[in-house]
């Protein structure tokens, strides 16, 4: 009986000891969970707390943010161009969204911060190196009353743009910094060690018409443009390109008058703006940083979240102490109020869940696809073109995080990733010919040649071309006889490639067919219309 009794005594501790411990690890992950939304409550700016040091280790939720600045070092190569070697690549359509810039509002202490950042003091990816080696480049063809022959014509409707941002570190309103130019070399870089040597770059085999080069009107694309284009191509084949102007941040040419869009974009900022007022700890926290972060006081900036979110990124992509304003205390006295890094992370937060509503919004949807109905029409030209002319090579838009927000939800691809495009995003369409299967059909002379042509979409790395809506279910090919990268270059990207490959088994391609009949039939259902100027006629 004693025995039992101590047994019945031990099971009771053990018993006790597992409900403890489950108890206090529901309470951890709960209080895990709460975290940034208890953040979004403390807004009182009484302790001055300035801003935080780039020697700290950012916790998890400060790294999401930093993954917004893009910083040259953290990009790599993804899944580009891994495919089965009975493919071969045509020609790829690239979008670029500019890179690093400088507020497009007036902040305050923006002479403290250093919009170069640690570009000149850093060994990651030989920074310095190869922004002092493009820099070179170009003074070389900007010496007046010696610039080469090519340039005007290179230059086109950009002839007298300054060709590189200022390298001092001063931020300017909405303009590209070094660290922009340095993004943009960098993803030249790595996607030539992808593609150039299957497009033939640099063989002397391209020529002129081999390349469509796009940028909207502003300094940002075209110097981020033009340093990608500087570090993909040879020295030979740069001044083979001639740099054409796109009127809309929609790249919609002839199709961009639409009435209708404008409806459907006033629907949907009715809804964020709903979503926004339903959260009063979000709204009070962005009017509290507001007053601090803008220099000039606008209704419209201290109750717009995004607005904010893109000033801070200002000084936290920068490295830069966040900025204050003198006030007073509880005891009146004078003191320093400033923006506190888990207002940062909460405001973030907040915008990061706004973002994932947007697969919800059929108004959102229905403005995108008006917006990018001509993007769309041209992509499917260059395609078409591509299979019956066998070129061009490469298609470059550089433009902005709009533009591949249009493309993308245009084609079902919604996500917070795609609706919020980081600094120097990649959205790469592949291109490519079945050999076998061509080579059946030219011998049977059987059926259209198209249906031998496949494509890709990868954006940021990623293959998403299973997740557009009339790709889902398309053909899949293992990889394991992947296209070998050249990687003589750059010993550090040639291992993270293997590892990749290591890794995946899968590649996802969709017939072009699928691309022009989504163009030409189902483009306008969600209208109940046949065509463009259907489709944007106000109907009540």
């Amino acid at each position: 009986m004693k025995l039992s009794s101590q047994h019945r005594a031990l099971y009771c501790y053990l018993i006790l000891s597992v409900w403890i411990f489950l108890l206090v690890a529901g309470m951890y992950k709960y209080i895990g969970n709460e975290e940034s939304i208890s953040a979004l409550k403390h807004t009182n700016n009484d302790i001055p707390i300035r801003s935080f040091s780039k020697n700290l280790k950012p916790d998890i939720k400060m790294r999401r943010i930093f993954k917004l600045c893009n910083p040259p070092e953290e990009i790599s190569i993804g899944n580009e161009g891994l495919v089965h070697v009975n493919y071969s690549l045509e020609g790829i359509l690239v979008f670029l969204r500019h890179g690093d810039r400088g507020p497009l509002a007036h902040v305050r202490n923006i002479s403290s911060v250093n919009c170069a950042g640690d570009l000149f003091n850093t060994d990651s990816f030989d920074s310095d190196l190869h922004f002092r080696s493009y820099e070179y480049f170009l003074q070389n063809l900007s010496i007046p009353g010696k610039s080469p022959s090519f340039l005007p014509q290179f230059l086109g409707p950009f002839h007298g743009f300054p060709l590189i941002p200022p390298t001092s570190g001063e931020c300017q309103l909405g303009q590209l910094t070094p660290v922009g130019v340095s993004q943009h070399l960098k993803t030249g870089h790595i996607l030539k060690l992808v593609y150039g040597d299957r497009l033939g770059v640099g063989n002397g085999s391209l020529t002129s018409e081999d390349f469509a080069v796009y940028s909207t009107r502003y300094r940002r694309t075209f110097q981020s443009a033009l340093s990608f284009l500087y570090s993909f191509l040879s020295s030979e084949d740069f001044q083979k390109v001639t740099l054409r102007e796109s009127q809309s941040i929609a790249f919609c040419f002839n199709d961009c008058a639409c009435p209708a869009a404008e409806k459907f974009r006033h629907r949907f900022s009715v809804e964020s703006s709903e979503h926004f007022r339903s959260h009063p700890a979000v709204v009070k926290l962005v009017s509290t940083v507001a007053e601090i972060v803008f220099e000039i006081p606008d209704p419209a900036l201290t109750s717009d979240p995004i607005a904010l979110r893109d000033a801070l990124l200002t000084y936290v992509c920068h490295g830069a102490q966040l900025p204050c304003i003198d006030g007073l205390s509880f005891n009146k006295s004078p003191q320093q109020i400033c923006v506190r890094m888990e207002q940062v992370t909460g405001l973030f937060a907040y915008t990061e869940w706004e973002a994932r509503q947007y697969v919800k919004s059929s108004n959102l949807k229905r403005y995108c696809l008006l917006r990018a109905y001509g993007l769309m029409r041209d992509v499917v030209s260059h395609m078409l073109r591509i299979i019956s002319e066998k070129k061009p090579k490469l298609i470059l838009y550089s433009g902005h995080d709009r533009t591949l927000q249009y493309l993308t939800t245009a084609l079902g691809i919604v996500s917070d990733i795609t609706s919020a495009p980081h600094y120097a995003s990649r959205l790469v369409i592949e291109v490519y010919k079945n050999k076998e299967q061509h080579l059946a059909s030219k011998q049977s002379k059987d059926g259209p040649i198209a249906r031998d042509y496949f494509f890709r979409l990868v954006f940021n790395g990623r293959d998403l071309t299973n997740h557009i809506h009339f790709c889902k279910g398309s053909t899949s090919t293992a990889i394991h006889q992947a296209h070998k990268l050249n990687m003589t270059e750059s010993p550090h990207n040639a291992s993270n490639s293997q590892s990749w490959i290591k890794k995946q088994s899968l590649s996802y391609l969709c017939p072009i067919e699928s691309i022009v009949r989504f163009l030409h039939d189902d483009y306008f259902l969600s209208f109940n219309a046949t065509n463009f100027k259907d489709a944007c006629a106000i109907h009540n």
